[in-house]
């Protein structure tokens, strides 16, 4: 046996009295997960404490120094194991508790009950750019104001989080944070299931990995899922079945109105760059391209349109989703350089890897762009299918050619598709231009024509503004 390895007991004790190391952490955390036992024997030593606590008027263990039980608990079971409860359980066991502690602690009034608690949660910094912080630094926070610059840092339970000013939070524990004004990224790997933010109108619970909040100067929630999934809750309410609201997989966004506390989606989401990130408050809107919309009326439908600024380039993300379809991105075709006339266009993501079929027909659904000046309009489209009516007549087909990939195998876009040399599946796009000479909205129509299926993948827009 180690010598040097702390016993559980004393892991126990030096969570509870707000010493434990990052090491001691990282022990007890794989105890509770690995063990029953364990964590039945870590809720009475949280009991026994609490009982202590309220019986001798000692400052209580704030939420920060216990445990995420994310990290241990039921698959299903989405409410935290938290202190608050312990202390019930306490008061109400108190008879037999008071008898059990004596024996564990007879010693009681000579020790020094002192309890050195302390403030905040520990932080990792992992970028840094014009902020008061610097790579590799480890400190303490319990309140982050950033006005300018942005920053990447790992929390103590795991959860990365990444931002760039201005932006508010307040560090509640380290599976729990507070935004109160910007936009911020989290991705929660493995080891931060079940990271919480907090906002003003919304609690947002991750069960899947990556995913951006924004809180917008109403005090609504933007929330934007890249990866995996995400619950979201009315605020001030215990996250329970009747308080949750929805849940968000990839390539969905919703906001959560602070004027009626309603759940609506967000038909478009503008991000910064190939990372993917919540537009800031001070990331800069499309110039060109005011609002993309459809018609789609359905319930429960959270799929969001993404639009980057000047982003059309070799390798630029074409769609948001990523589940199955691993990240479809455009390229150009093999052995020519990508089109000189698309290069520095705003990006439109499309629902790439999903046309929405209605009993077995094609899409019945139009896309509309909200356009703030002449410009010129381009529709990516398969050159497996045909492009339907009202590509051929509003549009001319530039005899330009990119490809978007790589495509899964199992995907029915590209079933009778060869790989190529790399070993890839990509699919060829035409690439289609329509001259818009004022401010106005285009209307684009269907992926392919009424009463057929339409097993191709769906097209991709790009906009560029004329000179």
């Amino acid at each position: 046996m180690n010598k040097d390895r702390p016993t559980f007991e004393q892991l126990c004790h030096a969570v509870l009295e707000g010493s434990a190391s990052e090491a001691d952490l990282e022990q007890i955390r794989e105890r509770l997960r690995n063990s029953a036992t364990d964590r039945e024997a870590y809720y009475q030593q949280m009991q026994i404490h609490a009982l202590l606590i309220w019986q001798n008027g000692r400052a209580a263990v704030p939420e920060s120094l216990v445990l995420a039980p994310m990290d241990y608990s039921e698959k299903n079971n989405i409410i935290a194991f938290p202190f608050r409860r312990a202390v019930l359980a306490a008061a109400a066991a108190v008879t037999l508790l008071l008898g059990l502690a004596f024996w564990l602690v007879p010693d009681l009034n000579d020790r020094a009950l002192s309890l050195a608690v302390q403030k905040g949660v520990s932080v990792d910094i992992l970028a840094s750019s014009e902020s008061p912080y610097q790579v590799g630094q480890r400190v303490i926070l319990e309140r982050l104001e950033l006005e300018t610059g942005s920053l990447r840092f790992r929390i103590s339970s795991g959860a990365v989080l990444d931002f760039e000013g201005p932006v508010s939070l307040e560090f509640l524990n380290p599976m729990r944070l507070r935004l109160e004004r910007g936009s911020i990224n989290t991705d929660v790997g493995n080891e931060a299931k079940g990271f919480v933010i907090e906002t003003p109108t919304a609690n947002v619970l991750d069960i899947g990995t990556r995913f951006g909040t924004s809180v917008c100067a109403d005090g609504s929630t933007d929330i934007a899922v890249f990866e995996g999934e995400v619950q979201v809750y009315r605020a001030g309410l215990p996250l329970t079945q009747e308080s949750r609201l929805a849940t968000l997989v990839e390539g969905e966004a919703a906001r959560m109105s602070a004027r009626d506390a309603k759940l609506e989606r967000v038909n478009m989401l503008t991000l910064k760059g190939g990372r993917l990130q919540v537009r800031g408050l001070n990331s800069p809107d499309s110039s060109v391209v005011l609002n993309v919309s459809d018609n789609i009326k359905q319930a429960n439908f959270y799929r969001c349109y993404t639009i980057v600024s000047g982003g059309m380039a070799e390798g630029a993300l074409a769609s948001l989703s990523f589940k199955a379809y691993l990240q479809l991105k455009w390229h150009a075709i093999p052995g020519k350089p990508f089109p000189e006339e698309l290069k520095g266009a705003d990006l439109i993501g499309t629902f790439q890897s999903f046309a929405k079929r209605e009993r077995g027909e094609t899409s019945k659904n139009d896309i509309s762009l909200d356009l703030s000046r002449p410009c010129a309009v381009y529709v990516l489209f398969d050159t497996q299918a045909t492009p339907p009516e009202w590509l051929q007549r509003d549009f001319r087909d530039t005899g330009l050619r990119v490809r978007s990939g790589p495509w899964g195998k199992f995907a029915r876009e590209v079933r009778d598709l060869d790989p190529d040399a790399n070993g890839e599946l990509n699919l060829t796009h035409s690439v289609w231009r329509r001259d818009v000479l004022s401010a106005a909205t285009v209307k684009l129509g269907p992926p392919g024509n009424l009463g057929i299926s339409y097993p191709y993948a769906m097209y991709g827009v790009a906009v560029k503004a004329l000179d």
